[in-house]
């Protein structure tokens, strides 16, 4: 019986094994920078609070991380530059040590997946993937070394791999190394060289506290361990810790300042601008990564919003940001949050002010009037009444009449407010005060929309069955015959604007050329940190895309370029 418990046991955890790296064989494989972009066509940020690994180079400081691969940090401007991940032909975004080689300007790093170097000259990253230079699957590379000739790989268990210092491939080591005989001239980075038992008494600003056994504690007593540090030529001790990010010590002041890089929120399903600064919500929440994240991209300033730390601001988890002169309403899952700049606070208004329901998909505004979608019909906030609370005046309307309809999403054309619901296309006309349903042949009858897009006459629908276009001066449904390249694909997004129509799906981006009349496909294999796209903005020549990784800038308009 013991035997055959064994046996059991044995090929268990073998096809465990075997579907693990099934799975890694059939997922796309990142080899190297897609030579048909450019270096910053392609720039995605995720949370970036979780540090692996640190390398001083000649003008950047390089953190590895958790989820937001290599972010690098200007020593002479000292301000963030754009990091380096996925999108920039990292093969994944875990990264397990960093590593700088001041003779040839190359970058070395280990991944969950591989190991990769960046070529300074070339603008390009290379990688090489454990299972195909002889590395278990299971074994991670912790520590790199750099001597005069060859690049070391040690990893947890023991084996030491190698390279050559100009690149090429990653091989097994064929001598024994002694990785503590100062004559050997290696230089580590990793965990070889993090054996530090106590730090310096650094002083703190802004609510933080340090503590001398490598604990960092913020102004909301949360608590991270220093979890990679080194030293440069300047007198400067830089931190990375498990779960507050990076920071920089000076050696002669004793003084410690964190430097806020990247989202508090992995997932990204709401984006918009407030001036140079980006507004950034999620609907998925995690216990170490939610909130709103404001980014300043002028000033290079990130700031962050939790709703349990935040006096007012119900709800963290957000569907759409809308900005309305000084001030940006935020569609959550408990109600409606006001940020208004000229006050520099939070308001949350929910079913006790008078809302149909607390899970508000997104929010219109014109002159007078604030129309809010919920998971229980429209509703109307009057702006005169927002002065004060006690005076709040808040107007239902019902699509459903005495049936629950959620509202997904809405978009103004002078007095029609259009409505995508779980049951078709909703009108209502604000000056009468009537609507209805839109039950036209040739339009999406019934269907679940939800997003709505407009551009001049045109308003593009997307629902859980494809995209549906309007003409409004003409009364017709246009139809999209290219449909039949991507039948029945789910539009989580639409936006439509002068040159292209964007889609975004759980494969990736759909674009229409309207020159052209075609459609085109972007994803992980472009650029893209990840296929399942939740929101889109536009920004000039750029795209932001927001996708359950984090969010990615697309230089879609390259003149030197055709998508």
């Amino acid at each position: 019986m013991k035997k055959l418990f064994t046996n059991f046991l044995l090929i268990y955890f073998s096809l465990i094994f075997y579907g693990l790296v099934h799975a890694q064989d059939t997922l796309l494989r990142i080899r190297e920078t897609n030579p048909n972009y450019e270096e910053g066509d392609w720039i995605s940020y995720s949370v970036a609070r979780f540090v692996t690994s640190i390398a001083v180079g000649d003008q950047y400081v390089y953190f590895g991380t958790l989820q937001s691969g290599i972010i690098r940090y200007d020593q002479f401007r000292n301000q963030w530059d754009s990091p380096w991940t996925t999108s920039n032909g990292l093969a994944d975004n875990e990264i397990l040590a960093v590593a700088y080689d001041f003779d040839t300007g190359f970058l070395w790093c280990a991944t969950h997946t591989a190991i990769c170097y960046y070529h300074p000259t070339a603008h390009r990253w290379r990688n090489y993937f454990k299972d195909e230079i002889g590395l278990p699957v299971f074994d991670e590379v912790e520590s790199i070394g750099i001597t005069s000739d060859k690049i070391l790989f040690k990893t947890r268990n023991g084996l030491v791999l190698e390279a050559y210092k100009y690149g090429g491939v990653v091989l097994l080591a064929n001598a024994n190394i002694d990785f503590f005989n100062p004559a050997g001239n290696i230089k580590w980075f990793g965990k070889m060289v993090q054996n530090r038992k106590q730090f310096p008494q650094f002083f703190m600003s802004n609510g933080y506290l340090f503590d001398i056994q490598g604990m960092v504690e913020d102004f909301h007593h949360r608590q991270a361990r220093v979890s990679a540090y080194v030293g440069d030529n300047w007198g400067n001790l830089w931190i990375g810790t498990w779960g507050l990010g990076a920071g920089k010590g000076d050696l002669h002041t004793f003084r410690l300042e964190m430097l806020n890089f990247g989202l508090t929120n992995l997932s990204v399903a709401a984006m918009n601008f407030y001036h140079d600064v980006l507004w950034i919500g999620g609907t998925k929440s995690f216990d170490s990564n939610q909130g709103i994240t404001a980014w300043d991209l002028r000033r290079e300033i990130w700031r962050y919003y939790e709703d349990r730390y935040t006096s007012d601001l119900d709800s963290d988890i957000v569907n759409s940001i809308t900005v309305d002169g000084d001030m940006v309403w935020f569609s959550t899952n408990h109600g409606v949050s006001l940020y208004s700049y000229e006050k520099g606070n939070w308001k949350t208004y929910d079913n006790f002010d008078g809302l149909s329901d607390n899970r508000v998909f997104d929010i219109v505004v014109d002159n007078s009037s604030i129309w809010v979608a919920t998971a229980n019909g429209i509703d109307r906030i009057s702006k005169k009444s927002l002065s004060k609370k006690d005076s709040l005046v808040i107007e239902p309307i019902n699509p459903g009449s005495l049936r629950i309809i959620k509202v997904f999403d809405l978009e103004l054309m002078e007095n029609l407010l259009w409505a995508g619901t779980d049951r078709g296309i909703y009108v209502y006309d604000t000056h009468k005060k009537k609507g209805g349903y839109s039950d036209e042949i040739g339009g999406p009858v019934s269907q679940i929309v939800t997003s709505i897009s407009r551009y001049e006459d045109e308003l593009w629908f997307g629902t859980l069955e494809g995209i549906e276009v309007y003409d409004v001066s003409k009364r017709e449904w246009l139809g999209v015959p290219e449909a039949r390249l991507f039948p029945n694909t789910a539009i989580n997004r639409i936006l439509a604007s002068e040159e292209a129509v964007w889609a975004a799906t759980n494969k990736g981006i759909m674009k229409f050329n309207r020159k052209n009349k075609t459609w085109r496909t972007f994803n992980t294999e472009d650029g893209l940190l990840d296929n399942r796209v939740n929101a889109l903005l536009l920004d000039g020549d750029y795209l932001w895309i927001g996708t359950d990784s984090g969010v990615t800038q697309f230089y879609w308009n390259d003149p030197n370029r055709i998508d």
